[in-house]
């Protein structure tokens, strides 16, 4: 088994690497990427995640028929049927679609560090941190470029009601935290893989000389 406990730098990544998730899985699961502050006269909007959208008395202007939306309800909702193209415009897709990639990716990076963690041995450590530090590289990759697509147009005043009551929420900015443990996981298994790799030759180097003061002797 892989003593990650007697590496400081393989340790803060696995710490990073949880922590991440826990945050992840909330912004991943949670509807307020986007909120209304509330402060309108008459309030349409109320929040809005990756995969819920919550509505008080949000009528579509292109929709033929007098029906008004209330309420929280999956984005897949039959009932939402009819405001897809407000719903899902190609920017919110990509978020979706770049998130989910990411959000799996860093699934199988915990699942591998608990494996090592736990009860896996490992063969080769190098190999070992350099799978984990692409892993969440990307993780961090996809993640990100979704958390920037969202960050640029998700506050876009052509989409939800009364834009200018609108903010990115704590959903999004855990996304944000995130994203950004991801990439210092990344860092640190990595250097962890430089520094395993390093100890190895050294420790080669330094058979090789005995063997040889003993061929000599």
């Amino acid at each position: 088994m892989l003593d990650i406990t007697a590496v400081q730098s393989s340790t803060y990544a696995a710490v990073a690497t949880y922590l991440s998730a826990i945050f992840t899985i909330i912004a991943f699961s949670t509807p307020y990427w986007l909120a209304s502050d509330g402060k309108q006269a008459v309030k349409h909007f109320n929040n809005l995640g990756l995969w819920e959208a919550c509505f008080t008395s949000f009528q579509d202007p292109n929709y033929l028929y007098d029906r008004v939306f209330s309420g929280c309800k999956w984005l897949f909702d039959e009932d939402y049927e009819f405001m897809r193209h407000i719903l899902e415009p190609p920017f919110f897709v990509a978020t979706q679609v770049l998130f989910t990639i990411g959000f799996v990716f860093l699934l199988l990076a915990v699942v591998a560090v608990l494996a090592i963690h736990l009860c896996f041995v490992v063969d080769n450590e190098v190999i070992a941190m350099k799978v984990l530090s692409a892993i969440t590289f990307l993780a961090a990759l996809f993640t990100t470029i979704a958390v920037i697509v969202f960050g640029i147009k998700g506050d876009d005043r052509e989409w939800m009601p009364d834009p200018e009551h609108n903010f990115l929420s704590w959903s999004f900015a855990l996304a944000v935290i995130g994203s950004f443990l991801q990439w210092v996981a990344s860092v640190l298994f990595g250097v962890e893989s430089r520094v395993l790799h390093k100890k190895r030759l050294k420790q080669s180097n330094n058979s090789f000389s005995m063997e040889q003061a003993e061929y000599k002797a």
